[in-house]
């Protein structure tokens, strides 16, 4: 590595004329810096910010520049406070009292642009990094994006490096619009939004500020929604058959061909009909199945299995991800492309691999003897960077968790060049008294390919049994046959892979921001992560979703955040007017303010919804005729009972008990004689069910 001193710098006319680099982060600085110059390059501290002069073998000088992010956010012109709606917002330099970092980088940044007219962008490629760079480029020096360059980099190895600089294209202006519609739209939404329901909320005790957003709070919905899928959900019985069958002096297990049977009684006809009767090999079935390599990892891919396989959440698999890339131990992590192009040489990245490990070279020798060496892509493209991959370069001091995701990535990468996995599988049909089929099945792996690579990480199932004793018609002689009662299950709880995976189906959100959102959900008391890393809602994030969902359904709509994201890649594209929309978003905005005004401030605390595993809505009050009768579960005895949701509103004292143990489901009857609900209650212990009237002064119950 090239030595870097510390000299004093001196910018002025007379000094050869340089290019100005603006890069987003220190470290992409350094390694710009020690890529680009020769054995010495000048690197000068003034006001805590780190200034690299350099100068090439080729006699070219560069002074090389860190933003640390973001220099300017969003303000509302004319500071209004708390009257909203906003719309008039400018950009501004990012002040904090504490300290004037922001301030005093302008000022540097300023300073060294005065003196060049060649401006290179090198902030990361994608909307945020093309945004930081443009308000850079625009508003401190003195609109000169559209005369600078851009510095692509998909990794930061001096290879790279250099290849970008000899080959700098033009900046995209759309790119940074997006990114710029993108902070607008975040910031009407989130502002105003926030303000609005915060000021139709009445709120008490810790409660001070609600968040809305428009990725934010249609993620919220999910977690509220599955959660109340849970809460409502009513365990119901079914049941499987299995018999044991002999055949000399071997016994095999099979199970009947309906895998659930709803009821008791079909599974005793069954039973009654097979018990004793030997069955039949009817058929056996011997096929091989094919599974192809995994694709290569995005983040989004990256996050998911990272979190299956370590419990690291997306924000922290991410920050590991961003080390490990200005490291350049791997190539650009905030992408969505699931594509490997052949221009990154496959061959040479495998052979400098090798040098890192034992295994590693045992995997690259298996890759290289391969017929053919080409990946095995997905179907998910991004223009801007490819998929992650390993750059080759040796790591050195890395902490136990960049090991851990760097040795995913690495043989992530080997497992997409292997062969196809292949598995026998096996399956053998036995009759039972002519009409009743059995059946049984195994598989076992016969060609390993793709997994060899990837089997650290990867379980497969092999659970072969031995049938070569059996072959069509043998008489096997039934042992015994019994009935495996089960129950069915709720849906399972959100956790950071299975959000993920549902913020991408319904294409809200970003591959870079969808991490942060569920963090923020977090932060702000809306859910909950427990000691299994289950996702579930607050009783505020419960209660903020009722209100949204009655008052302003169109702002948690994922058909609205989608149609969004949707202008968005078409702004980057530069195929919709971004004038035309942000207007007519506008209007929509202004219209949803204008009907929460007239909302009568309510508390969260008084009308917090009851939350309970055994609430039941049952339909209108068969007293008042206008609540609901629903089934509650009292916070302080933990006893359920029924009672109509005007209780507390309208006064309506229409209760009743209902028994403590067992599940109740509504089955949606009236009694004939009271018109009150009639509901089932199960007792999964005794296996055993009955129908009540809900009413006790029912005339049926007075007879």
């Amino acid at each position: 590595m090239k030595d870097i001193k510390i000299h004093n710098l001196n910018v002025n006319s007379k000094d050869k004329k340089y290019s100005l680099v603006i890069c987003e982060k220190p470290n992409v600085a350094n390694r710009i810096a020690i890529a680009l110059g020769t054995s010495q390059i000048k690197k000068t501290k003034i006001k805590g910010n780190i200034v690299f002069d350099v100068l090439t073998k080729d006699n070219a000088r560069y002074v090389i520049l860190s933003s640390k992010g973001h220099l300017y956010g969003l303000k509302d012109t004319y500071k209004r406070g708390k009257i909203f709606p906003i719309f008039d917002i400018y950009w501004a330099p990012i002040s904090n009292p504490h300290n004037n970092k922001s301030k005093n980088l302008i000022e540097l940044i300023s300073r060294f642009a005065k003196d060049t007219d060649n401006f290179i962008h090198a902030c990361d490629y994608d909307q945020e990094g093309e945004l930081i760079g443009y308000n850079i480029l625009e508003l401190v020096c003195e609109k000169a994006y559209d005369n600078s360059h851009r510095a692509k980099l998909s990794t930061l190895t001096s290879e790279d490096i250099n290849k970008s600089f000899i080959t700098l294209e033009k900046t995209n202006r759309n790119m940074a619009y997006a990114g710029m519609f993108r902070h607008l739209l975040d910031y009407i939404y989130g502002i105003n939004f926030s303000m609005a329901v915060s000021h139709a909320i009445k709120i008490k005790n810790r409660y001070s500020y609600l968040t809305v957003g428009r990725v934010q709070t249609p993620t919220l919905k999910f977690i509220v929604d599955r959660d109340l899928q849970i809460n409502y959900f009513i365990p119901v019985p079914f049941w499987r058959i299995k018999a044991h069958f002999k055949k000399d002096d071997e016994v095999f297990v099979f199970f009947f061909e309906k895998k659930r049977i709803d009821t008791l009684k079909q599974v005793n006809d069954i039973i009654i009909q097979c018990s004793g009767k030997n069955g039949i090999v009817n058929n056996i079935n011997i096929y091989e199945e094919y599974i192809k390599p995994l694709h290569p990892f995005n983040i989004g891919d990256l996050q998911k299995e990272s979190f299956r396989l370590f419990n690291y959440s997306p924000i922290y698999t991410l920050s590991i991800a961003e080390s490990l890339y200005l490291k350049a131990l791997i190539s650009y992590p905030r992408t969505n492309s699931q594509i490997l192009p052949v221009s990154i040489n496959y061959r040479k990245i495998l052979n400098n691999l090798e040098k890192i490990s034992g295994l590693y070279k045992r995997y690259v020798t298996m890759l290289l003897s391969q017929n053919k060496l080409y990946p095995h892509n997905g179907i998910k493209n991004d223009p801007a960077h490819p998929a992650i991959y390993p750059t080759g370069i040796k790591p050195i001091n890395l902490n136990s968790a960049e090991l851990k995701v760097y040795d995913l990535i690495v043989k992530r990468f080997f497992a997409t060049f292997g062969e196809t996995a292949i598995f026998k599988k096996t399956k053998i049909d036995i009759l039972v008294n002519d009409n009743f089929l059995f059946n049984k099945e195994g598989k076992n792996i016969l060609l390993k390919g793709w997994i060899e690579f990837y089997s650290s990480f990867y379980n497969y199932s092999d659970n072969s049994f031995e049938y070569s004793d059996l072959k069509i018609g043998d008489t096997l002689t039934n042992i015994n046959i019994i009935k495996d009662s089960k129950l069915t299950y709720p849906p399972i709880y959100f956790n950071y892979s299975s959000l993920l995976s549902k913020m991408e189906l319904e294409e809200i959100g970003t591959k870079s921001t969808r991490g942060n959102i569920i963090e923020l959900l977090i932060r702000r008391n809306y859910v909950t992560v427990n000691n299994h890393n289950n996702i579930k809602s607050t009783d505020l994030g419960i209660f903020l979703i009722d209100f949204m969902k009655k008052n302003l359904p169109k702002i948690i709509s994922t058909d609205l955040t989608r149609a969004l994201e949707l202008y968005l890649a078409d702004i980057e594209r530069g195929i919709t007017d971004r004038i035309f929309i942000l207007n007519s978003i506008i209007t929509d905005l202004i219209d949803s303010m204008y009907h929460i005004q007239k909302i009568e401030s309510i508390s969260p605390i008084e009308q917090q919804p009851i939350r309970s595993k055994n609430l039941i809505l049952l339909g209108a009050c068969p007293v008042c005729q206008k609540g609901k009768f629903q089934i509650i579960r009292s916070k302080k005895t933990k006893k359920r009972f029924i009672s109509c949701s005007n209780y507390f509103s309208d006064g309506c004292t229409a209760t009743a008990p209902i028994p403590q143990q067992g599940s109740i489901k509504n089955i949606n009857k009236l009694c004939k004689e009271c018109k009150w609900p009639i509901l089932n209650v199960f007792y999964p212990s005794k296996r055993y069910s009955k129908n009540f009237c809900t009413n006790t002064n029912c005339p049926t119950k007075l007879i």
